[in-house]
């Protein structure tokens, strides 16, 4: 059989379009894609979870080469480009949209010329899901980069790059962290920096993918900035067709496309996905005798969410639960906690130190607390939207308040915690920094949405000032979402110097802050250390492709020191 196949493959094939047309329509491969596919034997066994038909891979003559970008000139029919997310070490999520109700093919492959095929498909686009496509591809090797790219009829995406994680051995992780990416703020150049990368294994997002604001918000919210990028729809997203036309915009921006046809993101949920000050029956500015009941725009939200990013159905009997563990390796123990959808109301004192109140709820706490006591990897990372360290003091000086109230980090009043973040559950944070001190030397807490860059050391309220931190805070700047500077309109790097001293001295266990500066964090891990740099983009009020790497740290395993390296 594999000699009479070796001859077919060598002899000379009918040219012209005549024999192409042929082709394409009753033979969808020749004969040498279909000597590729025998080769690959692992396509034998192949399995996609989420119900889509096995089929030939795509007509490799007729489809153009993968250019040196990963982020080739995309086909209108795709004009939101390409994703992959949700990686494990033998399985990633790969996603598209098309622009109408059509099989869409797809192929995923070891090389970027598509000449070994390892994984191929097909699927159909319903208006239902608003065109989009989640494809859980599965059985793959682990820490192994892979191309992939769709096709419906003649119309053939733009290629995107991807990752599995690794398995058990493997002694190295390396990906970047983000959070707060508000359209009408800013340009996306933190996107387009990690796009340009090409040393990520993947991006973690915590949330606030899109803001569902007004371009005329209320007064509680900042307006966003004079550039010429206002939302769509002009008005405050409430109903299904208003969320999934803003991750229309948002997924229509090429630093967006670019970013995402890099490499694989790990996305969780934070307010802004659903509305301002979100929580499990309500939010902050939503009224529900002019908005309607909470529970369908939540559910409007989630569901325009699950559509447009690339996500495995982990929960089916859950579908809206976003906490959920990663495995990375036996490296990391990656916990994604969702401070938002399952929490209690947010509570000025006295309420906020209730024993009963909760930013987690029951059953997410129980797996948590869970999770963190059976974890074996050699390091816990908690994936947490809101900050966990405490933003307040009983002694705050003026300059410290000022810079406090406009980053949101105490109460507007002036004088009491904040009760959005983990200060507004000081009783449930003591327990959980109770349960978090058994991963002492090990623990890592990865943040965001506060709008700037601080590392702390992280430490229960009962701990005494000079005692070793349980261990430590890495909170990533935002990615447009309006910072001290922009709030107060005064040049970066300028005024702010001050409040910034200020805060460092009103809160002694924060090692560094920048409360200016736009950008991402990058984690490289190995058994030994984890090291965090943070990259400042230098505007974000025109594309820039300028960065600078602002600060870098190393924590040491089993020690309960950092140290400043860069």
């Amino acid at each position: 059989m594999s000699k009479t196949l070796r001859k077919l493959t060598r002899m000379p094939l009918p040219e012209g379009w005549l024999w192409e047309t042929f082709k394409r329509r009753f033979l969808l491969i020749d004969l040498r894609s279909f000597w590729l596919f025998i080769k690959e034997s692992s396509l034998r066994s192949l399995m996609v979870r989420n119900g889509c038909d096995s089929k030939p891979p795509l007509n490799h003559g007729s489809v153009e080469k993968y250019s040196e970008s990963p982020m080739s000139p995309a086909n209108p029919f795709f004009a939101h480009g390409v994703a992959s997310g949700e990686p494990l070490s033998d399985a990633v999520v790969i996603w598209t949209r098309v622009q109408d109700a059509v099989d869409v093919d797809w192929e995923l492959s070891l090389s970027p010329e598509f000449d070994h095929i390892k994984a191929f498909g097909s699927c159909r686009a319903e208006l239902e899901n608003d065109l989009t496509i989640n494809v859980d591809v599965t059985e793959l090797d682990p820490f192994t980069v892979y191309y992939y790219r769709f096709r419906a009829g003649r119309h053939v995406s733009s290629v995107g790059k991807t990752k599995t994680l690794p398995a058990s051995g493997e002694q190295r992780a390396r990906f970047a962290q983000v959070s707060c990416a508000k359209y009408n703020a800013g340009f996306f150049n933190t996107y387009a920096a990690i796009a340009k990368r090409g040393d990520l294994d993947f991006l973690l997002h915590l949330g606030d993918y899109i803001y569902e604001a007004s371009n005329n918000p209320p007064g509680s919210q900042t307006p966003g900035a004079d550039i010429g990028r206002p939302f769509k729809p002009d008005h405050e997203c409430k109903s299904l067709e208003d969320y999934r036309l803003r991750y229309e915009q948002y997924r229509s921006d090429p630093d967006v496309q670019a970013m995402h046809a890099s490499l694989p993101i790990i996305p969780m949920v934070d307010d802004h996905e659903i509305a301002d000050g979100a929580w499990r029956d309500g939010a902050d500015e939503h009224d529900e005798t002019r908005d309607g009941p909470w529970s369908l725009r939540m559910q409007a939200a989630l569901k325009a969410r699950s559509e447009w990013l690339p996500m495995r159905k982990n929960f089916p009997e859950n579908p809206n639960r976003a906490y959920r563990t990663i495995q990375i390796g036996n490296l990391i123990d990656l916990l994604l906690v969702d401070t938002r959808t399952m929490r209690d109301r947010p509570a000025p004192p006295p309420e906020m130190y209730l024993e009963s109140r909760s930013a987690l709820g029951v059953h997410q706490r129980d797996w948590l607390y869970r999770s963190v006591e059976s974890s074996k990897s050699r390091w816990c990372f908690i994936a947490n939207p809101s900050v966990m360290s405490s933003t307040w003091s009983d002694s705050i000086d003026d300059k410290s308040r000022l810079a406090l109230l406009k980053l949101k980090l105490i109460a507007s009043n002036g004088v009491d915690p904040d009760w959005d973040q983990w200060d507004g559950y000081p009783h449930e944070r003591e327990e959980l920094l109770s349960v978090l001190s058994k991963k002492k030397g090990g623990l890592i807490v990865l943040s965001g949405d506060i709008h700037a860059s601080f590392v702390f050391e992280l430490k229960s309220g009962s701990q005494q000032l000079s005692s070793d931190p349980i261990g430590f805070e890495f909170v990533v700047p935002s990615i447009t979402s309006q910072n001290l500077d922009d709030k107060m309109k005064w040049e970066p790097g300028t005024l702010s110097c001050e409040y910034q001293a200020a805060l460092l001295e009103l809160l002694p266990h924060a090692v560094w802050c920048d409360l200016d500066s736009h950008g991402y964090n990058v984690i490289d891990v190995n058994q030994d250390r984890v090291q965090v740099e943070y990259w400042h983009v230098q505007t974000v009020l025109q594309r820039s492709d300028i960065e600078r790497m602002a600060s870098s740290w190393k924590v040491r395993h089993g020690e309960t020191s950092i140290e400043r390296v860069d």
